[in-house]
Order: C-alpha cells, then sequence, then structure tokens
C-alpha cells in the first residue's frame, strides 16, 4: 500500500476542517442527546441517575467483598466507571461514524470529520451529566481534588486526539468489514472486566499483572481517574498515553489517506 505525503496532509486538513464546522457539530451533538431521551421528563439526566444507581448497587457489594471502606470504593468506583463509559462509547459510537451517517455522508459535502467530532462532543455533554454523581460523591466524602484535578484539561484533549484517530481507522474498517460491528461491542464488554475499575490495580499479582500493565483503557482511565481523586498521574501513565496517541496516528493517517476516497463507495 502506497500512500503519498500529499494525501496524509489531505487528512490532517480534513481533521481541522472538520473543526471549522463546530457550530454544525456542537448542534448535531446536542440534538443526538435530545433525541435519545425524546418524550422524557428528565431528559439528559436519566444518564446521571443510571449512573447513580450503579454505583450505589455496584459500590455497596464490592466494596463490602474486597474489604475496602466504602470511602475509599466509592470515589474509585464513581470516577473509573464515569470515564469507562465515556472512552467506550468513544469506541463503539467511533466504528459507526461513517456507516451510522451513511446518507448524510453521501449527499452532503462537508468534511466526514465533522460525524467524529459530533460524537465526542455527544459523549462529553453525556461525561458532563455523569459528573453530577462524581460531584455528590466528592460532597460527600470529602475528596480532596484540588489542585489536581486542573490535570483534566490536558488528560481530556489527549483523549480526544486518541478519540479522533480511533473513529477514523475503526470507522474506516467498519465501512469495508462489517463484521468489525459485531466484534467491538463483545471485546468491549470483556475488557471492562479485565481494566481496573471494579477493582484496584495493585490487587492484582504475578501473571494477572498483564491486564494492568498491557491495558490500554488503563492508562486511559488513570489519566482522568487520578486527577478526579486529586491526583497526578504518574509519569508512566502519561508516557504510555501520549505514546499509545503517536503510535494511533502513525498508522491511521497512511491507512485513512489511502482508501478515504473509497468510503462513499463503499457505503
Amino acid at each position: 500500500m502506497r500512500t503519498n505525503g500529499s494525501n496524509m496532509l489531505d487528512v490532517l486538513q480534513e481533521v481541522r476542517d472538520g473543526w471549522r464546522w463546530r457550530e454544525l457539530w456542537m448542534t448535531l451533538g446536542w440534538r443526538d442527546v435530545q433525541t435519545r431521551h425524546r418524550r422524557s421528563r428528565i431528559g439528559p439526566f436519566w444518564n446521571t441517575l443510571s449512573l447513580a444507581l450503579f454505583v450505589t448497587c455496584i459500590g455497596s457489594l464490592y466494596g463490602g467483598i474486597m474489604s475496602h471502606p466504602t470511602s475509599d470504593y466509592i470515589p474509585h468506583l464513581v470516577t473509573g466507571y464515569m470515564v469507562w463509559v465515556f472512552l467506550n462509547a468513544l469506541v463503539l459510537e467511533g466504528k459507526d461514524a461513517f456507516v451510522g451517517n451513511a446518507t448524510a455522508i453521501r449527499e452532503i459535502p462537508v468534511p466526514r470529520t465533522v460525524y467524529i467530532y459530533k460524537l465526542l462532543w455527544k459523549n462529553l455533554i453525556i461525561l458532563g451529566f455523569n459528573s453530577l454523581v462524581y460531584i455528590a460523591v466528592v460532597i460527600l466524602y470529602g475528596v480532596s481534588a484540588f489542585p489536581n484535578v486542573i490535570l483534566i484539561l490536558p488528560a481530556l484533549m489527549l483523549v480526544f486526539l486518541n478519540g479522533i484517530w480511533v473513529a477514523l481507522l475503526l470507522g474506516l474498517i467498519n465501512v469495508r468489514h462489517r463484521d468489525l460491528g459485531q466484534m467491538i461491542p463483545n471485546a468491549m464488554r470483556l475488557a471492562f472486566f479485565v481494566t481496573p475499575i471494579l477493582w484496584y490495580p495493585d490487587s492484582v499479582t504475578g501473571i494477572r499483572t498483564i491486564f494492568v500493565d498491557f491495558n490500554p483503557f488503563y492508562y486511559f482511565i488513570e489519566l482522568l481517574r487520578a486527577p478526579l481523586l486529586g491526583h497526578a498521574p504518574t509519569t508512566l501513565v502519561w508516557a504510555v498515553a501520549i505514546g499509545i496517541t503517536a503510535i494511533g496516528w502513525g498508522v491511521t493517517v497512511p491507512i485513512y489517506a489511502h482508501w478515504r476516497r473509497r468510503i462513499a463507495f463503499w457505503l
């Protein structure tokens, strides 16, 4: 597969041009949130209630099983699960970024990255509603998040950069090979249980540490969870997250540059 530098620059230009259409994708993203809860009296706050119910039930059960005090386990759980819901949505909706907008892609002349920015914005809004549970937990258990909570901003920027290349790559592959749409959800369900969300990363020993050390989701969850709990992510967490970002873009740009003109045909 040959891809010249001009085609790869076109990909980066498409990413840039999509950002310039932010008034459109911000409107579409908010409308998607509203549409999801159409005719509901409390609307997007159902996301907040769902998270609160999950944390209450699972927190009381698993906290006791693992013999951790509630004041320690509940903040760990709510931040980890809140971030997981966000990352999981970026992957699952990212693979459908083009398939789910097939009609619009064929008929409306806007950069395809508009649909990626739309899903990023939509899930950031949902993360905002879920953060209400986090705020309640911070107040209830006296979690001191300052001043490290400010690190959530660069962490989110890094997650967004990964969200873009993941959607470009998975979205492209899913357009051509629809079986991916069945494989990814199953893989993500498995990933949830082998990622330290319900359990602590330092609770595993021996060969089981591979589920932490070689789990990319762990590093991105920790990148966001640590500041929310008042800690600074370790240098290793930052380094691995940045490394994954660089590798992801390095792999995605030439692949997408080579095949992107066939997306409308495959759709």
